[in-house]
């Protein structure tokens, strides 16, 4: 028997009871979006309430700052997903797998995504309800939009890819291009597993599971003087608006010297290690083998003028992997760990504390994974010394939180 989890002390448990429903948003609405019906002054003091008692909770050391507002707090997202459900002769774009209730409409758009996104999902709705198109509707696992603001595109997730297949999605791209609302490019993702994760926890590395409908091959987005290309099924922050705002504040923790060097561990396709790299003698960027940090290097001759300092290295991030790169060169003065929702590998924490940065900054994508972290980095003989959360979600309950670390006093080598 599986124990079910305790989520009393979550974040979002924090929160629900500082929150009143709002009875006239659709249930599945309010699941994805569950503060959206709230003023945006009125979900940042909920957010610094609920952060509180989950930092009272759990007894965690130290104070958050006030949570950094959002410059767009609605319609930001430049990732979005639609759950593939053929009912009947309709195609049903669903928010996702576990809502509490049956999406009964065919489409329910989301006060997060940009009218552009609702725009292109009822077109795409009502093109694969269409007997002509039955075949791709029958087998489309999820719409995936991504790119940015101005340049969305859209990734068709199938679990079959022949022919036929592939002749019915290049007429559906055709109609795309004719669409009022500008889409950039199409792509179709081949997985067969029907995997909850929208994309695959695999990213794929190999062309026969990914294929071009139309446009640029890679994705663009551009901040603060910096410019990124990545493949389409890299990470990239879902809230581009807010991307400037997150790129200062690790700054403004870090306080690089032109005469240290940052390691920038799970760095995907270069974000902080070319936005940074002129305020550094050095910068390696880490991340395993893929399209991302494939990225990384050639994003560096897309900002050359920027990243004279800066290389990559592709590689697992393990705690045997980084042990053994801290022991056998000069240590970095800081470290800037961004890993994936579900925290950094066991191990790799206690190697970043044996290799004694003069500091860490730990950036999480999401609040419950901190008191464990928290707990690795004192065993360590880490603590934080800031802790400032970012409205990086903004409408949902969630926070992007960065976290600076030092050597605790007294055991700094």
């Amino acid at each position: 028997m599986v124990a079910t989890p305790d989520l009393s002390g979550s974040f979002a448990a924090q929160l629900k009871p500082l929150v009143a429903p709002d009875g006239a948003v659709a249930p599945a609405t309010l699941m994805t979006a569950p503060l959206a019906h709230l003023s945006y002054e009125a979900e940042l003091q909920v957010k610094n309430q609920g952060l509180a008692a989950f930092w009272s909770h759990h007894r965690l050391p130290g104070r958050p700052e006030p949570v950094v507002a959002a410059p767009l707090p609605r319609g930001y997202r430049t990732t979005s997903r639609r759950k593939a459900e053929l009912r009947g002769g309709s195609l049903h774009l669903c928010f996702g797998d576990k809502t509490p209730l049956p999406q009964q409409e065919p489409f329910l758009p989301s006060p997060l995504e940009p009218e552009e996104h609702a725009g292109i999902y009822r077109f795409l709705q009502k093109k694969l309800s269409e007997p002509a198109f039955r075949l791709v509707a029958a087998h489309l696992n999820y719409l995936i939009i991504r790119g940015s603001y101005a340049e969305p595109a859209v990734i068709f997730n199938v679990d079959k890819m022949d022919g036929p297949m592939v002749r019915k999605l290049k007429l559906v791209a055709g109609h795309l291009q004719k669409l009022a609302i500008p889409v950039a490019a199409a792509f179709v993702f081949f997985d067969p597993s029907r995997s909850d994760y929208y994309l695959e926890s695999r990213r794929p590395d190999d062309t026969l599971h990914f294929k071009k409908l139309f446009g640029n091959e890679r994705l663009a987005v551009a901040f603060e003087g910096c410019r990124y290309l990545f493949h389409p099924t890299s990470f990239s922050q879902v809230n581009a608006a807010m991307v400037p705002v997150l790129l200062q504040q690790a700054r403004a923790l870090l306080r690089p010297a032109p005469d240290q060097y940052l390691l920038d561990l799970y760095c995907g396709y270069g974000l902080f290690s070319h936005f940074l790299a002129p305020d550094y003698k050095h910068v390696l960027g880490v991340d395993a083998v893929g399209p991302s940090i494939r990225a990384a290097v050639a994003n560096g001759r897309c900002n050359s003028k920027r990243t004279g300092h800066s290389k990559f290295l592709a590689h697992r991030i393990t705690g045997g992997f980084l042990g053994q790169m801290l022991s056998s060169g000069a240590p970095p003065a800081a470290v800037l760990l961004d890993p994936p929702r579900q925290g950094p590998q066991k191990g790799v924490i206690p190697a970043i504390c044996g290799g004694r940065p003069q500091g860490v900054l730990h950036i999480f994508c999401g609040v419950d994974q901190i008191p464990a972290a928290l707990t690795e980095w004192r065993t360590g003989g880490y603590e934080a010394r800031r802790i400032v959360p970012l409205d990086m979600f903004p409408g949902t309950a969630n926070l992007e939180v960065l976290i600076l670390l030092a050597p605790t006093k007294g055991k700094s080598r």
